[in-house]
């Protein structure tokens, strides 16, 4: 099916004025979209695997369809590389905080409400869906006022506090801080909230059931075992918030930002697709709505220091696919290999090379692959890595993280760093009160001019 998709300044407002309608002063329907750790290398490197694997679909990511588009500035209050705690605070707030933060500014003097809550207080329905735990940093920063972000069980109890309609991600961080207190998801049930899990209960959910919290284990998307995407998070919440009032719904692509602190390009590529599909849903309805919507997406910061070349590999796409599962999965299948001793070195670096498909490594690339798996293998807690290790690999599992340097490179790109990086992030926009989110921005700009449309 072919979809259309709308300017959103000229051609609505024509037909409308002729017909007698004038178009309301506030969006009616607001999507805040955030690809956490999603840079601007990252979309490209989706966007590229998507024309090369899908080449007769128009394979163009549907963020990259918007048609007001700027470069958002996310670094946090002192002017340091943000956390997202600090970042979604700034979307969600429109101020400024130091990194691990919540809804408070840097001194823990003053509390910011967020435009979720705004909105909410102004009488419109309001939907929190990530593809992690909502209580993680980003969406706890659209109700949460707490001075570390770690504080999962307090978190949850405010999230319980926030009458939100609809909230769905993977399940609560807070049950392993509920020790000798009342669990979470009794608190939830105790405010009022249905709790959900699986695609059938999930299913069944229709318009009019009051508040739902939907916990989720979604796994990646790489590994093609979804039983709910980020997509249907989505389009479960249009369906159950639309109505008179208008809803506000914040959706995260939150594990964009862990395969980045992994260097798990494949991965990262799939979280990027499945959270551009989310985009996608929503852009359905605001193209049926092009006089009432807002769609922005954006990115709270950068993870990995991802850069790509400028021509494309022409292996990139199957470099890709032959990596089946997220870096995880190889890391725990070295540790069990190292724990029981039944793989040596050399059978683990002929495992890892099979397992990622490299049937034509290099000399170069050998050795250095022999090297990190041998490294790994043979590290225990009083050895001393050589220097050149420790910088190419930190602390991360150096014979999965070689592997995944090696499918990169193959793809064209490579890593940085295993963190966040202050690069201004790609922000998007359609919508008739789209154009302000446009140009060169601070993070804080989205949020506070959010907060004037619907506060």
């Amino acid at each position: 099916m072919k979809r259309r998709y709308f300017i959103g300044t000229l051609g609505g407002a024509s037909a409308a004025v002729g017909m007698g309608w004038v178009r309301p002063s506030r969006p009616k329907y607001v999507f805040l979209m955030i690809g956490d750790g999603m840079g601007v290398a990252q979309v490209e490197a989706a966007e590229r695997y998507a024309r090369m694997k899908y080449p007769s679909r128009n394979s163009r990511l549907a963020m990259n369809r918007l048609p007001v588009r700027g470069l958002t500035i996310t670094t946090e209050v002192n002017g340091k590389i943000t956390d997202s705690a600090a970042a979604g605070t700034a979307l969600a707030c429109g101020f400024k905080t130091a990194n691990g933060i919540l809804g408070m500014d840097a001194d823990l003097a003053n509390t910011f409400p967020s435009v979720a809550e705004l909105a909410r207080d102004a009488g419109r329905e309001i939907g929190l869906v990530s593809s992690v735990p909502v209580d993680h940093a980003t969406p706890a920063a659209f109700y949460a006022k707490v001075p570390k972000r770690g504080m999962y069980y307090e978190i949850d109890k405010q999230l319980a506090q926030s009458g939100f309609a609809y909230v769905a991600g993977e399940p609560m961080l807070g049950r392993k801080k509920a020790k000798g207190k009342i669990p979470p998801e009794q608190l939830l049930e105790n405010a009022g909230y249905r709790l959900v899990g699986g695609r059938a209960g999930f299913d069944a959910l229709k318009p009019g059931g009051g508040k739902v919290l939907v916990e989720q284990s979604m796994g990646y998307a790489l590994e093609g075992r979804q039983e709910i995407s980020l997509a249907d998070f989505t389009r479960k919440g249009i369906e159950l918030l639309d109505g008179d009032t208008g809803f506000f719904m914040m959706v995260e692509g939150g594990k964009i930002d862990w395969s980045g602190h992994a260097n798990d390009l494949a991965a990262n590529i799939h979280e990027t697709l499945a959270f551009d599909e989310a985009v996608g849903a929503a852009l359905d309805f605001c193209t049926a709505h092009p006089d009432e919507s807002l769609l922005i997406v954006t990115a709270d910061h950068e993870t990995g220091g991802l850069q790509i070349d400028a021509a494309i590999p022409p292996c990139m796409a199957s470099a890709i696919d032959r990596q089946k599962h997220a870096s995880s999965h190889y890391a725990d299948l070295v540790k069990q290999w190292k724990k029981t001793g039944s793989v040596t070195p050399d059978q683990a670096y002929v495992k890892l090379k099979d397992a990622f498909g490299f049937t034509d490594l290099s000399p170069e690339s050998q050795t250095r692959l022999k090297q990190a798996v041998s490294g790994e293998m043979t590290q225990t807690p009083n050895t001393a890595q050589s220097p050149e290790l420790q910088k190419m690999y930190g602390t991360k599992n150096m014979a999965v993280t070689s592997c995944l340097h090696e499918v990169a490179a193959r793809a064209g790109a490579r890593w940085t760093s295993f963190k966040h990086t202050d690069t201004r992030v790609a922000t998007t926009a359609v919508g008739p009160w789209a154009k302000p989110f446009g140009g060169e921005t601070d993070n804080t700009d989205i949020g506070k001019r959010l907060i004037e449309l619907l506060g």
